[in-house]
């Protein structure tokens, strides 16, 4: 007996039961499979009429997982929108988001897992990398330099 084609609906079911997806992916994942745009349209409908596809619980998620890798919201939330996020839900996610995110103690446990044994005060290319390190998880200058400069023995004598 031979096996038939697998439908637009059931590739997404497999698809989100591996993890969660937007719209956007989902559309682009099941194009890149091959699929006409009218059965997108249709499973993509049908998947969120049946509550399998929310743009909502995706955006919550995806910016709960890029806070948990130490990133700040608003960076979290940029590569939400490049991936084509609805802007709605992304608003209403990085909101909740940024209620609960303290920018200071995200970024001194950042470094503390880092560098535990405090060598950025004596390696200014250590310190330097630390730096560059946390600017490119979206923290700010400021935020960046109390994080770098607290725990310095020296200053506490």
């Amino acid at each position: 007996m031979g096996r038939s084609q697998p439908t637009a609906y059931s590739t997404a079911l497999r698809a989100l039961a591996r993890r969660e997806h937007c719209a956007a992916e989902m559309r682009e994942k099941l194009a890149e499979k091959g699929f006409d745009s009218d059965e997108i349209d249709d499973a993509v409908h049908r998947l969120v009429q049946h509550g399998y596809l929310s743009e909502q619980r995706f955006a919550e998620g995806f910016l709960r997982a890029r806070l948990r890798r130490g990133e700040a919201p608003w960076l979290a939330a940029q590569k939400a929108r490049m991936r084509g996020v609805d802007a709605a839900a992304l608003e209403r996610a990085a909101e909740e988001a940024l209620e609960a995110f303290d920018a200071d103690a995200a970024c001194t446990a950042m470094l503390a897992r880092r560098d535990p044994g405090r060598q950025r005060f004596h390696d200014p290319k250590r310190w330097q990398r630390e730096a560059r390190f946390l600017r490119q998880k979206g923290f700010d200058s400021a935020t960046i330099l109390r994080a770098l400069q607290r725990g310095n023995v020296e200053d506490e004598r």
